[in-house]
């Protein structure tokens, strides 16, 4: 039972001041009462009553009454029409693509304990944050672009890919962009009622770095555009970042680069944000995620009417009352 059932708003409240009618009722019943008692003492010989009626409904008679103002207290509220609200997304708005680079630089130890490391955490938890009505998939990309789990509402599937995330050569970021693009698109055409005007989902794309191979960023973000797929970009890492070369040995600076992703996200609508460690990187998918909701549409508010419910109260508790007055007051006085 939801607490808007017994604590539910009201399409025409201002009916519920027939509840006044009820409780000047009871204010009546319990004078009655008082009025009766008194009476009786006054002009009846109580021992030729308890001769005459032994059987007096005594404490029964209450309890019918206070039924019968329970009834009309719920009829009163049936009147006022109660209803509870409810918010739900349609199923072509709920799609999310989390971009990934596993490139070399990802190795970095400016964030502790090293880059990929960070972004693993701070992805988990923006993912475990999700409206649970919201698709999720991965895709990984540096040199090559893997998708590592189609969107899905699984969301331990979707962790445990990442946990197996593994650095490899080169960024590309063109191409990542285009994979996600036609998995988006493809993903929206499958459902036949889809809404043409709403985007077929929504990219977050985290790097640290700028395209080194395939398709230019450029490139990757006009199908975006044409698409109609907003991309909220992540610029992980510090300028101060390194890693060793594995071939050579030598120390090669990798700072991270985020103007190419300041460009992506205001083409396609998106948002750019900037983290140089852990605690920055999990505030930006905070951002992420409050923004997504704008993005992917407005949840439908759904108004369920209660009227019935009670409605259908009101009338047990009239009929148990009349049932108990037949059953308990037969040949009584």
């Amino acid at each position: 039972m939801s607490v808007d059932w017994l604590f539910p708003s009201f399409l025409n409240g201002e009916r519920l001041w027939l509840l006044i009618v009820v409780a000047l009722m009871a204010a009546g019943y319990v004078a009655s009462l008082t009025w009766r008692k008194a009476a009786q003492v006054r002009f009846t010989r109580v021992d030729l009553l308890d001769r005459v009626a032994p059987e007096r409904p005594r404490w029964r008679r209450h309890v019918i009454a206070v039924i019968q103002l329970v009834g009309l207290t719920l009829a009163v509220v049936a009147i006022a029409r109660p209803f509870e609200s409810t918010s739900e997304r349609t199923r072509s708005e709920g799609r999310i693509l989390v971009l990934f680079d596993v490139s070399l630089s990802m190795e970095s130890t400016d964030v502790e304990p090293n880059r990929l490391e960070a972004a693993k955490d701070a992805a988990r938890d923006f993912i475990d944050e999700v409206d649970d009505d919201v698709e999720v998939g991965l895709v990984s990309f540096a040199g090559v672009v893997r998708v590592e789990v189609d969107p899905t509402l699984d969301r331990s599937r979707v962790n445990r890919r990442i946990e197996r995330l593994q650095l490899d050569l080169s960024t590309a970021i063109g191409d990542a962009l285009f994979v996600a693009t036609d998995l988006l698109v493809g993903r929206a055409e499958e459902d036949p009622e889809r809404d043409e005007d709403l985007a077929p989902g929504a990219i977050v794309l985290l790097t640290d770095g700028a395209t080194t191979v395939g398709r230019e960023t450029a490139d990757g973000t006009a199908a975006a555009v044409e698409a109609g797929i907003p991309v909220f970009t992540i610029a992980f890492g510090t300028d101060g970042g390194t890693i060793t070369d594995p071939v050579s040995g030598d120390i090669v600076p990798v700072p991270v680069q985020p103007a190419e992703l300041e460009v992506v996200a205001e083409a396609t609508g998106g948002q750019a944000f900037e983290a140089q460690d852990g605690g920055e990187l999990a505030d930006a998918y905070d951002q992420v995620r409050d923004s997504l909701g704008e993005t992917l549409g407005e949840e439908i508010e759904i108004t369920k009417e209660l009227t019935w419910r009670w409605a259908l109260a009101a009338f047990i508790a009239l009929v148990t009352a009349y049932a108990l007055s037949l059953w308990w007051l037969r040949g009584m006085v």
